[in-house]
């Protein structure tokens, strides 16, 4: 027999290799490895810190969280159990804190299968976030893999990123609520807020252990909508509907609550609210200038051809032809070769073919424009770095071409370039290049916060895409003042349009996230660009279309003053009382047994 024998801390231990240790207990005491490793997995998660230490600070990429979103994540976690609604005021990073608090309670083993419900125009950018901030790879419901496998799909694939308005509709929706998923993320969910939509019975049917709500306004027209928003997440927390409108509501006002400071406390114990006055987030001052700039001649009667060819076609052509059509208005609306590939696409499509193939020809004669001169000129004056940003990648092409022969260094980032090529690119531009020629799909998800000057070679038509544009660099990190410059031709449709998001609602000097509250307030069901060509399109001429416009900017202007007085009613229930309420912390130390057994 082989014995060693060692002295540990003073004491005589020996230790012997011919023992078999299964003979030292009756059989009936062991239990299979399977359940060994269970056991073993139990016990190591059970040594994890609680959820007042994050790990997921250390895991994440690319993000340095501010105090108040630490302490929304610590609260998430563990005094709300993982149920909670994120309505900071915008701008304070709602996304950052979803996204800490999902990584976390991945990287605990607590969630697996995620599914994420965003507008149409958010899921690439969360997609991007995702896979940057949190090296987590997400598919999306519009890609060809995840297409191919049908309604399957949503049982097959464990991280999932979907329109809500796809996700809501059959056979997707049919789907969807026979899963279970373990955390399910809903930004913008105020779009959820009347109990009677088929998407808020939608979600409220939904199967799954965690949900978080993002949204800045949790109250946009009246408070039964809180009460709804509310239910989702905990359901009977409010009471009945009945007994929340006696408390809460007055009769002749739905918006201005009564006994406010009872609903406060009561809404301290359900909803995380951070405010830019309390908060230590301080953002940048931000300027914009419009440079308004004069077509030649040959390129204003180009433009007036394509504008009538629109507006005579529209009314009565089918759906995908209206749609290259509004296309065809806002390639002609940056720079004549931008046009080309939808006139040739139309040619078949529309009566007079002979006159299309003249305007394509008219198109490629122009590549050179007034409006690509004056881009040069303002990069020359400007001293520091420069994003210049285009819709289109036959006008990326002619900026490109027309920085290289004036000897600007540039950097190309656009949908074109793989995922390595994209990121090059954003090195090579923070440190050599003096510009960064970028397209909106190549620019989704970056943050470019070392740069401060942005260049709106083309506009697009819908506000919250221009604002995600100056949100890559008028954001949380940013130290020096921004600079906003718009290039528009005169007496286009993006002239008109920068006059009504400037000279009406003073757009580029709102936060970040504003824009939004105010268009929906304006009209939720007709999307802003929607309005704008069906104004463009049934008015006989300019003058009839600067009619409508100023009606619209009229609607806009009532918007904004709307959302003032919202502004108002949100500080009366999540005033600075609100914020100290909830600021407590209390219950994370117990936080993830509190997980175990609910």
């Amino acid at each position: 027999m082989s014995v060693e024998v060692f002295q540990i801390a003073g004491i005589t231990v020996s230790f012997s290799s011919d023992i078999d240790v299964k003979k030292l207990g009756h059989p009936d005491t062991y239990e299979t490895y399977q359940l060994f490793r269970l056991n073993l997995d139990a016990h190591k998660l059970s040594l994890l810190p609680a959820f007042d230490t994050l790990l997921s600070l250390n895991l994440s990429r690319g993000v340095i969280p501010f105090e108040h979103q630490i302490n929304s994540v610590k609260k998430l976690l563990g005094r709300f159990r993982g149920r909670g609604m994120l309505c900071d005021e915008v701008g304070l990073g709602k996304t950052i804190e979803a996204s800490l608090a999902m990584l976390e309670l991945i990287t605990r083993g607590l969630v697996k299968r995620v599914l994420i419900l965003v507008p149409p125009s958010l899921v690439q950018q969360w997609k991007e976030e995702t896979f940057f901030k949190c090296n987590l790879e997400f598919i999306t419901s519009d890609e060809k893999e995840f297409k191919s496998q049908g309604s399957a799909a949503w049982g097959k694939f464990d991280r999932i990123i979907a329109s809500i308005h796809t996700a809501k509709k059959s056979p997707h929706s049919d789907a969807i609520q026979q899963e279970n998923f373990d955390l399910i993320i809903v930004d913008e969910a105020h779009h959820l807020k009347n109990a009677n939509t088929v998407g808020w019975k939608f979600l409220n049917s939904l199967k799954k252990k965690y949900i978080f709500l993002l949204t800045a306004t949790p109250v946009q027209n009246n408070l039964e909508e809180l009460f709804n928003l509310v239910t989702l997440v905990y359901p009977g927390e409010l009471g009945t509907l009945k007994s929340f409108k006696k408390n809460f509501i007055y009769a002749g006002d739905r918006l201005t609550p009564k006994n406010y400071e009872q609903l406060r406390a009561l809404l301290g114990e359900l909803i995380i609210r951070n405010r830019r006055a309390t908060s230590d987030v301080k953002f940048t001052k931000r300027y914009a200038k419009t440079i308004r700039i004069q077509l030649s001649k040959s390129e204003k009667e180009l433009y007036e051809s394509v504008s009538n060819i629109v507006r005579n076609q529209y009314a009565g052509s089918p759906q995908q032809v209206k749609m290259a059509l509004r296309i065809l208005q806002e390639e002609i609306g940056s720079i004549p070769p931008a046009a080309v590939s939808t006139l040739e696409s139309l040619k078949d499509k529309l009566p007079d073919s002979a006159a299309i193939s003249d305007l394509i020809r008219q198109c490629n004669l122009l590549a050179f424009s007034e409006k690509v001169k004056v881009l040069i000129d303002v990069i020359n004056q400007i001293p520091d770095k420069a994003i210049v940003f285009t819709k289109f990648r036959a006008s990326h092409a002619a900026i490109t071409t027309a920085m290289e022969k004036c000897g600007i260094p540039y950097s190309p980032l656009h949908g074109g370039l793989t995922r390595h090529e994209k990121e090059k690119s954003i090195k090579e531009f923070q440190h050599s290049s003096k510009v960064l020629v970028a397209t909106d799909v190549g620019s989704e998800g970056r943050n470019l916060q070392f740069c401060n000057h942005i260049v709106n070679f083309d506009l697009p038509w819908n506000p919250m895409k221009i604002e995600q544009r100056i949100g890559r660099i008028s954001r949380i990190g940013q130290e020096k003042e921004v600079h906003v410059t718009n290039l528009s031709a005169k007496d286009t449709i993006e002239d008109y349009i920068l006059y009504l998001l400037d000279a009406k609602i003073n757009m580029f000097e709102l936060v970040i996230g504003e824009i939004d509250v105010i268009l929906g307030r304006l009209d939720e069901e007709t999307d802003f660009d929607a309005r704008i060509m069906d104004a463009w399109t049934k008015s006989p001429d300019t003058k009839q279309f600067e009619n409508q416009i100023n009606q619209l900017g009229e609607d806009l202007l009532a918007a904004k003053q709307k959302y003032s007085t919202l502004k108002d009613t949100e500080d009366k229930i999540f005033g600075d009382q609100f914020n100290t309420a909830v600021a407590e912390t209390k219950g994370t130390e117990d936080g993830e047994d509190e997980y175990r057994n609910s």
